[in-house]
């Protein structure tokens, strides 16, 4: 066990800087990360809510069908694409600027504080970035893209800029004593330090927000026993605290004859004996290509095949160098050569008596994964250079690494091989020069180590096509591998660990399974891989893994699409997609459902559920159903029920048929081809800690009504605030809501309600107002403590099945506040006067919307004429978290209803005949219908009426047959509030109240 540790440390444990990997004895453990959530995916709740905002849904009417995650930080998308956009100017920069100004002016870009960091482009398209500078200071991790088609049209834009930083420019800590603390728990030997010249501003995300911190760049080099690493450090310049720290020390058999050549001129043919592939297949004798050769005091290279012909004329002396263009061999700084006397005509040179396998293994190998970076990307030329080869390293064992200038393997020892000997460690080496130096080309930096480690293997098995990494480390055992991708896939975000390496995984997995889908053509994998690497998405900090994996998928599209609308299709979207899904990296959070809910249902009817999929491809390829969840009464467990599509993007399905008094919870949501829902309507009702549902009272007639002083107060007189609520400000009052917004006028930021629910009505319970509607967030909101709300005692003992709705309003995490999600929306219901309480709700889940909440009774506490009501807001004290203690929370509650099972309760009896008489759906909006059952045939009249007595609707039906009616009225025209239905049965009058909405 401890030789397969080491070796995997070895190899695997090489991090980026240099984009590159090297191997870190103590696990990582220097290494820290201002990222907190390293398994963050998208808050799909806040992401719906930013689509909502006004300036994403004035983009969207401008330009039509594009798609959006948002960078929930700053508030702008970070990743926007669809159909083209045209745009103009004389180059790429001027092109990207032109959009910026005249299409994102709604996402307030700071153009002023842009600065052109580089145009990365592939055949297709053309990816401009900027950078952000505050003050003249770059600020990390900002960056500005959009991405240009072949024919200068806009097809993605990234804003991962900061309009809202605010931290002092002169640091408090010197740069000396910033080195010092970036020195500390460094381990081995610190053998260099270096402070780069300059400041720096961080943001560090915090809850939908940033913090922006000022920071001195820092490299610590150092060796632990023969292991090098270079450690790039972020240094708070005001508090001396470490903020980043990073590691930035990070089957080939192609045998060719020799060409014949008459005469006396020289030919040469190089050729060793090598490890094609690991030392446990067998050693074969192969050519050594692009090998310096001097002859007669000229430097000569041998071509791909390891041929030479030469001008000069035998017999000569001739040095051979294991180098050449891509490669120079070293040991304990020597490169192996050798002389010898070369006649005229073919001459056939082994290097085999004067260098080892290992330094031969090394030299062919880089030479064959230098020809597949040039296959790959055939106009990069950041590697056309003699890279150089450290092979039979002293002083460690089972231990390679790439150190931005050179590949370095340990001699063999421990129980391992030299992995200069196993030729897709040489690749995977390579590969991290090839991350390095791509990046670089485009004025960036390969940063993330999980990408960086995960396109390693990706360069290396692009060449083996095995998904084994490593075979032949192990000196005794072939069936030992580093990593392997055939079993075992690594999924995001369940399987990301913090460790490069095997959070690398997950990347370079998801490539394998590409190659997969795509029938094994590693040709095409990996020219879709080379479309995608411009994007430069390993630009970000370790532990934004999910942004980068995700990034990586929008921009494989992209280039696989081939009339730059993505909205369309790709000719192979449908394998790139189901082979990232497998590994967790999907595009889900921008499915969308509508659905108008239902409130209310007659009995013994089934309940039609439709449904309005908004969805084009790419999320097409991962659907696989819509459904709608439900559940009873007081039921835990959720049914599922499939929702067909009936036509064009429309879906139904059904909830069986109830009996009166029944109340249903439920919620719809689209279900991937991995049995992960999505696009749940509402939104968070399907997360471990639920928002909640839709409720949908059937056959329930309305009995006692309290909007809160508008209209009716049926329910007595409330308490409002108790002896034991210690809240400071916010506590519960009634009054009309005043808005509270992020930034006000804009409703997608809006925090405290501006509205309340009873239709004609404005009053409402809301903690606490603002002053104006100008003021600033938290002013009023609740603080220090918990509110109360306490009903009157309210006798229940006349009814059959008590059920309570009403709306209530909640919020606890708005993007700016402190302590997000950490404060409780309780109620809670008594049987007994209020001796004993029973929870109904306890949650910390936000909904800053009116939602319907319902409950009957039974369900919790027995029915009496002693039942009260509880409604408690509180902000918890949170010491020694982010801005110590007080939460963002406001709340309202409007509409507190009472209902009953409708049947039998408006039951009247009129010599032998019995009349069952409701009306729904209540509210009703356009129509609404009175259904009700007579046994002997009568004359029958509906008349409505609105609250102060003026008839508004007539329809006499004549003399009615025995049986069940329904009658439909038209309630278009009336204006929305509270009006009487009566039913006229002979001489008797039958009433129900219903509420007209718009």
């Amino acid at each position: 066990m401890k030789k397969l540790t080491l070796v995997i440390l070895a190899l695997t444990l090489s991090i980026p800087i240099f984009a590159g990997g090297g191997i870190s004895h103590n696990d990582g453990k220097a290494e820290v990360t201002y990222i907190k959530n390293n398994k963050r995916v998208p808050d799909v709740t806040y992401q719906a809510t930013l689509r909502d905002g006004a300036a994403w849904q004035n983009f969207l009417q401008q330009h039509g069908t594009w798609y959006v995650i948002f960078n929930e930080e700053n508030a702008k998308p970070h990743r926007a694409f669809g159909k083209p956009i045209a745009t103009i100017g004389t180059d790429a920069e001027q092109k990207a600027l032109n959009f910026i100004n005249s299409h994102l002016q709604d996402f307030n870009i700071p153009v002023n504080e842009l600065h052109l960091a580089g145009v990365s482009s592939n055949e297709k398209q053309q990816f401009v970035n900027f950078y952000q500078e505050y003050q003249g200071l770059r600020v990390l991790q900002s960056r500005m893209t959009v991405k240009l088609s072949n024919n200068s049209e806009v097809i993605m834009f990234g804003a991962d800029v900061f309009t809202d930083i605010d931290v002092n420019t002169t640091p408090t800590v010197s740069a000396a004593a910033a080195v010092a603390n970036a020195s500390q728990g460094i381990p081995g030997t610190i053998t260099n330090t270096t402070a780069q010249p300059g400041l720096k501003v961080l943001p560090v995300p915090y809850f939908k927000n940033n913090t922006y911190h000022l920071v001195y760049e820092i490299n610590v080099e150092a060796m632990e026993g023969a292991v090098p690493s270079n450690y790039y450090t972020l240094v708070d310049a005001h508090s001396g605290e470490v903020m980043y720290r990073s590691n930035t020390v990070m089957h080939h058999n192609n045998k060719h004859k020799h060409a014949e050549h008459p005469g006396g001129t020289i030919d040469v043919y190089a050729e060793g004996s090598i490890y094609a592939t690991h030392p446990f297949d067998p050693v074969s004798t192969d050519m050594l290509p692009n090998m310096e050769v001097s002859i007669n005091g000229t430097t000569y290279h041998t071509d791909l095949t390891g041929n030479l012909i030469t001008p000069e004329n035998g017999p000569q002396g001739a040095t051979f160098f294991l180098r050449g263009h891509w490669s120079t061999i070293r040991r304990n700084n020597n490169t192996p050569s050798f002389s010898n006397t070369l006649l005229g005509g073919n001459n056939t040179v082994s290097f085999n008596s004067n260098s080892t396998i290992e330094e031969r293994s090394a030299f062919y190998h880089v030479n064959i994964i230098h020809d597949q970076c040039k296959a790959v990307l055939p106009s990069f030329t950041g590697m056309d250079f003699s890279l150089t080869t450290n092979v039979d390293v002293t002083g460690g064992d089972c231990n390679a690494f790439y150190n931005g200038s050179s590949i370095n393997f340990y001699a063999a020892g421990n129980g391992c091989n030299s992995l200069a000997n196993v030729a897709d460690v040489v690749y995977h080496e390579y590969g991290h020069g090839i991350n390095d130096n791509y990046y670089q080309s485009f004025g960036q930096w390969f940063q993330n180590g999980a990408m960086n480690e995960g396109y390693a293997d990706v360069w290396g098995y692009s060449v083996t096509e095995n998904p084994l990494l490593g075979v032949g480390f192990d000196d005794t055992d072939p069936t030992v591998t580093i990593r392997r991708y055939d079993i075992d896939r690594k999924v995001y975000p369940v399987d990301i660990v913090g460790e490069v390496h095997a959070d690398g995984e997950i990347i370079a997995g998801a490539w394998w399974d590409t190659y997969l889908n795509l029938n094994n053509d590693m040709a095409l994998t990996m020219d879709l891989f080379a479309g995608a690497y411009p994007g430069l998405q390993a630009t970000v900090s370790n532990g934004n893994e999910g942004q980068a994996f995700t990034d990586v998928l929008i921009d494989v599209l992209q280039y696989d699409d081939n009339n730059a609308d993505i909205t369309d299709g790709t000719p192979n979207g449908v394998e790139i997609v189901n082979a990232f899904a497998l590994h967790g990296i999907t595009l889900l959070s921008n499915a969308d459902l509508v659905h108008n809910d239902i409130e209310q249902h007659v009995d013994a009817q089934p309940i039609i559920i439709d449904a309005n999929m908004i969805l084009t491809f790419p999320w097409t390829t991962y659907l696989d159903d819509v459904k709608v969840y439900y559940r009873l009464n007081g039921n835990p467990a959720w049914t599922s029920s499939p929702m067909p599509n009936i036509g064009g993007n429309d879906y139904q399905g059904t909830i069986p048929a109830q009996p009166a008094g029944t109340l249903i919870s439920y919620y719809v949501g689209a279900e991937d081809l991995f049995g992960q829902v999505s696009a749940v309507r509402p939104i968070g009702a399907a997360e471990p800690d639920p928002n909640i549902p839709y409720f949908i009272l059937v056959q329930f007639d309305l009995e006692l009504t309290d909007d809160v002083g508008d209209f009716s107060s049926e329910l007595g007189s409330w308490d409002i605030g108790l002896p034991s609520d210690n809240a400071t400000t916010g506590m519960w009052e009634v009054n009309i809501p005043l808005g509270s917004y992020g930034t006000p006028g804009d409703a997608s930021t809006i925090v405290a309600p501006n509205d309340q629910v009873t239709v004609g009505g404005d009053l409402c319970f809301v903690t606490q107002n603002a002053i104006t509607i100008n003021d600033p967030l938290g002013q009023n909101d609740v603080d220090g403590g918990t509110t109360t709300l306490r009903s009157d005692v309210i006798d229940l003992t006349g009814y059959t099945n008590p059920t309570f709705t009403y709306y209530r309003w909640y919020i606890n995490n708005p993007p700016s506040g402190a302590n997000p999600g950490a404060d409780w929306w309780q109620v809670q219901i008594s049987d007994d006067g209020g001796n004993t309480w029973t929870k109904v709700e306890d949650t910390k889940v936000s909904d800053r919307s009116w939602r319907r909440y319902a409950f009957r009774v039974m369900d919790y506490v027995n029915i009496t004429n002693q039942v009260m009501l509880k409604f408690n807001v509180s902000d918890s004290t949170r010491p020694g978290q982010y801005l110590d203690g007080g939460s963002l929370v406001e709340a309202g509650l409007d509409e507190i209803m009472v209902w009953d099972k409708g049947i039998p309760t408006s039951v009247m009896e009129e010599e032998g005949n019995h009349v069952h008489f409701g009306v729904y759906p209540n509210p009703a909006s356009d129509v609404l219908n009175a259904t009700f059952e007579l046994e002997q045939s009568v004359n029958v009249t509906v008349e409505v009426y609105n609250t102060i007595g003026e008839l508004v609707v007539l329809a006499p039906k004549g003399v009615l047959a025995t049986g069940q009616h329904q009658l439909q009225l038209t309630t278009g025209d009336l204006t929305p509030g509270i009006y009487m239905v009566n039913l006229l049965v002979g001489e008797q009058r039958y009433v129900e109240r219903v509420t007209v909405v718009k």
